[in-house]
């Protein structure tokens, strides 16, 4: 577990060290490739259980990473960012869910919820981070408009306590890691699947509902929020459908 906490608190500070240099951009190739990949990956699957021949395997499973690309590339609105997060999410949370087991899922969502705290309203890094992520335009925050029309272009985040109410703004990590409980949940729950899907799942939305009406504001950690509604959300599972 320490080991993912030390990549993060690395990663964090070479984005920021690469925006002091002017050099964040490149990170927005690697990102894009990185989503790439994962497109690829959730595809190639789905591509199975759609294509009636190898020509329609092939053509779903590489052209859906191809369109991706382009889009970020050339297209790249609040929506396109959103459904790249969305992606991500999917795949992130299809591998890690089914790898690290429900109680070591726990532990890995308790740390990166008070890493994320120290981020946010100790070091203030991760506020950083995400400002040049937006600057940037480097694929990492989910962006949902509080009114019909707002462009990405148009929306300022700054580092200071306070930006504009004309989006939310959610890190992917946000979503990554809640879908990483709901998955080794739902595979800790096979006799009960439904109930272990869904409590996290509704454990989750209510995290991130208080989230943003509680700290409209100002920039706030989410995964303090999210995270501890998820988990909630597979204890009472545990404790309704594994102990009473």
């Amino acid at each position: 577990m320490i080991y993912y906490l030390i990549s993060a608190v690395v990663f964090s500070g070479l984005i920021l060290i690469l925006a002091r240099k002017n050099l964040a951009r490149i990170l927005k190739w690697v990102f894009i490739a990185v989503i790439a990949y994962i497109v690829f990956y959730i595809w190639s699957i789905l591509g199975i259980f759609i294509a009636q021949n190898y020509p329609e395997y092939y053509a779903i499973s590489f052209g859906a990473p191809a369109i991706m690309v382009l889009l970020l590339v050339f297209k790249n609105e609040w929506y396109v960012v959103d459904t790249a997060g969305f992606f991500m999410a999917a795949g992130v949370a299809s591998i890690w869910g089914l790898v690290i087991g429900v109680w070591a899922a726990v532990v890995f969502l308790a740390a990166f919820a008070l890493y994320d705290y120290i981020a946010v309203y100790k070091t203030r890094h991760m506020i950083g981070l995400a400002s040049i992520a937006f600057s940037e335009k480097l694929p990492m925050l989910f962006v949902l408009p509080s009114r019909k029309g707002v462009k990405l272009d148009s929306i300022r985040f700054g580092e200071n306590d306070t930006h504009d109410n004309s989006a939310l703004l959610l890190g992917f990590g946000d979503i990554v890691f809640p879908c990483i409980m709901v998955v080794s949940s739902a595979m800790y729950g096979k006799a009960d699947i439904i109930p272990f899907m869904l409590f996290p799942m509704i454990g989750g939305i209510a995290g991130m509902l208080i989230l943003f009406f509680t700290n409209v504001s100002r920039p706030a950690p989410g995964l303090p929020y999210i995270n501890t509604g998820a988990v909630a959300g597979f204890l009472a599972a545990f404790l309704i459908f594994r102990i009473f």
